[in-house]
């Protein structure tokens, strides 16, 4: 019977284990749905060009109408570079834990002395030999692997809800400023009417120069921050485009005006602050900062030091014999056995606290004064409403038919009709305001307020 060779032995086991070695498919890994879960808009991990061409007829179908919040949302997550980019990232995560699974490569050394007499066989002397410690490492490894995957996936879903907040805010900021630019045209239409009017008056001599300056100045104002305005709403156009990844100024129907409705009418603080807690991602990464430092630990004791490796030695006399054997490499952990890894990983673990605690801080605040921002704006925007409004538009009207009959100047009469529109236009910025404070607060708690109630509320039901 044919002997068989020890090297032949390796190479057999090697190929065994690298056919039990599977890489996994991609996949986002929930990602999207925990997304989904929290804004309730759509973000997918794109592997090629398939879906490009599906992709630019559904923007297109888009712009073609009215864009809202939502629909801008929606166009961020599947034309923003940045999403693709985010999911790699999972990419890289995947690739990591496939790595911690495989077994170390099988190392060699070959040794041969030429013999200095003829007649005798050349001496050979080898070594194969595979990490020993793999076997007892690579559970460790997995581990921690897992949790880096698992962190990967709450921190890339965590920018990604980042990436939609923010274009909610440019986008209020935007349609606030379209808004607040009309009232500015009427303020410079009124005050150019009034600077006429001064203007043949001075020339009649009803009025000195003084006068025909200061509605001058006003004019002038007036224009300024019209044009102030229109360079704001340029800078958020380019924001916003950029936020939706368009490389080019892209044709986009923007409303007049801001959203009219006060969803936001109180809630408690402490379920407030509860809700953070439990979906904040930006929390629950830093808590699996924690347990990956923990884990890391695990991977750091003294015998793993060792580099310990297992195999065959063999030895080819000159004279022929061939002797076989276990073989064994290694190091001996006297001078560096963990000490300054251990050292640096335990303060990176407490540093990692120390980070979740500031975080805990900051989330509590954020809600808090989200709340309050909330509530201090709706309180605002009824007395607009209820008083400030209605009391401006019966001045103008009273003002008109005093005018009519001739019991009132005009100038009196544009006055009271520009007080009419600033009012128009510090509600707006007002209105702005509180949507700005909606988005806050539901960035404080990790999502679209009303979505986390509303899963709360039905994993309370399911519990009971």
């Amino acid at each position: 019977m044919k002997a068989v060779h020890p090297v032949q032995v390796l190479l057999v086991c090697a190929c065994v284990v690298t056919g039990c070695t599977r890489v996994p498919q991609l996949d986002d890994g929930g990602v999207s749905s925990i997304v989904a879960n929290r804004i309730d808009s759509q973000a997918e991990w794109r592997h090629g060009c398939d879906h490009e061409d599906q992709k630019r007829a559904y923007i297109q179908n888009l712009s073609l109408n009215e864009l809202t919040s939502e629909t801008a949302i929606q166009i961020a997550l599947l034309n923003n570079p940045k999403i693709q980019a985010v999911f790699e990232e999972l990419g890289i995560a995947q690739a990591d834990l496939v790595e911690a699974g495989l077994l170390s490569n099988p190392t060699f050394a070959i040794e041969v002395r030429y013999p200095p007499v003829q007649g005798l066989h050349t001496n050979i002397e080898y070594l194969i030999t595979s990490s020993l410690l793999d076997f007892f490492l690579i559970p460790l490894r997995k581990k921690l692997a897992s949790t880096e995957f698992e962190q990967t996936k709450l921190r890339m879903s965590n920018e990604i809800l980042d990436l939609a907040f923010e274009v909610r805010e440019v986008y209020y900021e935007l349609v606030g400023e379209i808004e607040k630019v009309q009232y500015s045209r009427s303020i410079v239409e009124l005050t150019s009417i009034q600077t006429d009017i001064v203007s043949k008056q001075i020339a009649a001599g009803n009025v000195n120069h003084l006068d025909f300056e200061l509605a001058q100045s006003r004019f002038w104002e007036a224009e300024l921050v019209l044009d102030q305005s229109e360079a704001e709403i340029i800078r958020l156009r380019e924001k916003l485009n950029r936020l939706l990844g368009f490389n080019e100024d892209f044709f986009l129907i923007f409303p007049e005006n801001l959203p009219q409705e006060i969803d936001y009418h109180g809630f408690n603080l402490c379920t407030l602050e509860s809700i953070a807690i439990e979906n904040r991602l930006d929390l629950q990464t830093a808590r699996f900062e924690i347990i990956r430092m923990s884990r890391m630990l695990g991977l750091k004791d003294w015998w793993t030091y060792t580099n310990l490796n297992l195999g065959l030695a063999g030895e080819r006399e000159p004279g022929g014999s061939n002797f076989l054997g276990p073989g064994f490499s290694g190091e001996l952990p006297i001078f560096n056995y963990g000490q300054a890894d251990r050292m640096r990983l335990f303060a990176q673990l407490r540093q990692s606290q120390e980070r979740l605690a500031e975080l805990n801080i900051r989330v509590f605040s954020e809600v808090r004064e989200a709340h309050k921002l909330l509530m201090s704006y709706s309180k605002i925007i009824n007395i607009y409403r209820e008083r400030l409004l209605p009391m401006q538009r019966r001045i103008s009207a009273s003002s008109e038919e005093l005018y009519n009959v001739m019991g009132l100047g005009v100038d009196r009469l544009l006055e009271n009709k520009q007080q009419e529109v600033m009012a128009y236009k510090n509600y707006t910025e007002s209105m702005k305001k509180y949507l700005l404070a909606r988005v806050k607060i539901d960035r404080a708690l990790g999502g679209n307020l009303f979505l986390l109630l509303l899963q709360r509320d039905h994993v309370e039901g399911v519990s009971e």
